[in-house]
């Protein structure tokens, strides 16, 4: 039941996208002990892999770790249900306001205030990863995927398959 509230209190009340809401459940998680880091890096690793949406893929993979297949469902439901009914109401206020300047306002102030949130969780989420002995590692590689990415045009999917790769192989003292 616990489970069942996590995941609908954060599906209710973060706001910025997917690496936001895994970064509060990141929070979340060890604060209860509930997920090892090594757990969580998994569940956040393979949810990057698979197609479609990664935040539900990474919930249902804690959900699963935490409670098995009933706690894989929960999780995504109680992630899912609040937000999609958000976004009905929000896409509805849009639709009425869409011309009245206060209500660009709003929805411009909600899209910086997003994209702040998304930052700050992005900094979290790589905290563990950059400690100061490890740091070259996951900056290295971030920093070459994005020149393979936007410099030399190589497709996300071949830009993934190569950072793999060089992390698998990267030499750790």
């Amino acid at each position: 039941m616990e489970t069942a509230r996590l995941f609908l209190r954060v599906g209710t009340t973060a706001f910025g996208g997917g690496d936001p809401t895994i970064a509060i459940l990141q929070r979340e998680f060890y604060r209860r002990q509930w997920l090892s880091p090594d757990q969580f890096a998994i569940a956040f690793g393979l949810a990057r892999l698979t197609p479609g949406t990664n935040v539900l893929a990474f919930c249902a993979a804690a959900g699963w770790y935490l409670m098995g297949v009933l706690g894989a469902i929960t999780a995504v439901l109680g992630l899912t249900i609040p937000s999609s009914i958000l976004v009905i109401w929000l896409t509805r206020v849009w639709e009425l306001g869409v011309e009245h300047p206060a209500a660009r306002a709003v929805f411009g102030a909600m899209i910086a205030a997003a994209v702040g949130t998304m930052i700050g969780a992005a900094a979290m989420l790589v905290r563990r990863q950059c400690s100061k002995r490890t740091w070259l590692s996951p900056v290295l590689i971030a920093t070459g995927a994005f020149v393979l990415f936007r410099v030399a045009g190589i497709s996300p999917l071949q830009v993934i398959a190569i950072a793999a790769v060089t992390g698998f192989f990267w030499v750790r003292q």
